[in-house]
């Protein structure tokens, strides 16, 4: 018998509410140790249970008001950044919420839980995109634990088929894999895409950094492949046929993100398989969102699909996130 607990109080002080209800259910305690924590402890966690069973039942269609604070405590400049990343990315929302939303079906109607399931991502090395109530993150440090990473710079999966069949392979007996992919964009205080403040610093920096630099290398004239640049020879390579395309959009950083994410997509359906055994292959692929600090990250969901051997991918994207 399995109940769940808090997670600790110095990383709960850190969330959100809704980010609270999420981390309760992940984090599984058995009873008998509950008990050991005495009364106070099993109070408050029979009143977080209360809100996760609300926030679950109703399939994650919270309002967002329940996974990021209000957007006019973060003053004008950051309310247009807000504004601007929802015009450029339309269905984005906050990690805890995709995080919910997901987690609901492949729980509750694939079987699929923490000691089951190993995870793995395809996310760019950029330390932002582990900043608080990033996806990658709250699947890392509040459900699963750990990580296998398939990614680099950029978000391309530069495991490649080797690396995948590694990781596969140490999914426990009957067990699934959960992967999470994507490149990510910035957004300056003023809304300006493609652009962060980082911490610590005072001027704006690039973001993707890697994806900003191949589409500056692809439309500044050829560059020769470099094998000791090699990820970022992949990227100038597969973003090279697009540069044309992203530069006569109307937003080229939004562009490149959206153009970034395709050839990571066919990249990670190219590696994948469901040979590691019986279980589920489940991936998740989108745009993860850097918003200006202290704004939470958010997360375009794109791609959502279980795999399994000898059964018709299913196709998740719509029922779950609309």
């Amino acid at each position: 018998e399995t109940s769940y607990w808090l997670p600790t109080f110095g990383k709960l002080l850190s969330q959100t509410p809704f980010e609270v209800s999420v981390m309760a259910l992940a984090q599984p305690k058995p009873v008998n140790e509950r008990r050991r924590g005495g009364v106070g402890v099993g109070l408050l966690a029979a009143g977080v249970a209360l809100v996760v069973l609300g926030n679950f039942r109703s399939r994650g269609q919270q309002s967002e008001k329940h996974a990021v604070m209000p957007e006019a405590f973060f003053g004008l400049q950051r309310m247009q950044a807000a504004h601007t990343a929802k015009e450029a990315f339309a269905g984005a929302m906050s990690g805890a919420a995709v995080m919910s939303k997901a987690l609901w079906p492949l729980r509750w109607k694939y079987g699929m839980g923490r000691k089951n399931t190993i995870y793995a991502q395809s996310l760019c090395a950029d330390e932002i995109n582990s900043d608080n109530g990033h996806l990658g993150r709250l699947l890392t440090e509040y459900y699963y634990g750990r990580v296998f990473p398939l990614g680099g710079i950029g978000g391309a999966p530069y495991g490649g088929k080797t690396g995948f069949a590694a990781f596969s392979h140490h999914v426990p007996d009957g067990g699934n894999v959960f992967v999470l992919f994507g490149p990510h964009i910035g957004f300056s205080p003023k809304g300006e895409p493609g652009k962060f403040l980082r911490s610590g610093q005072k001027k704006l920096s690039t973001s993707c950094g890697a994806l900003c630099a191949a589409y500056k290398q692809c439309t500044s004239g050829s560059m020769p492949a470099d094998p000791k640049d090699m990820e970022q020879t992949w990227l100038r390579e597969k973003l090279g046929p697009k540069c044309e395309e992203i530069r006569k959009s109307s937003n080229a950083m939004v562009e490149l993100a959206l153009q970034a994410y395709k050839v990571i997509e066919e990249e990670i359906l190219s590696i994948v398989n469901t040979g590691f055994g019986t279980g589920n292959l489940v991936l998740l692929g989108g745009i993860q969102i850097n918003m200006p600090h202290p704004m939470r990250g958010r997360f375009l969901p794109l791609h959502f699909t279980v795999r399994a051997k000898n059964m018709a991918p299913i196709n998740l994207l719509e029922s779950v996130f609309g």
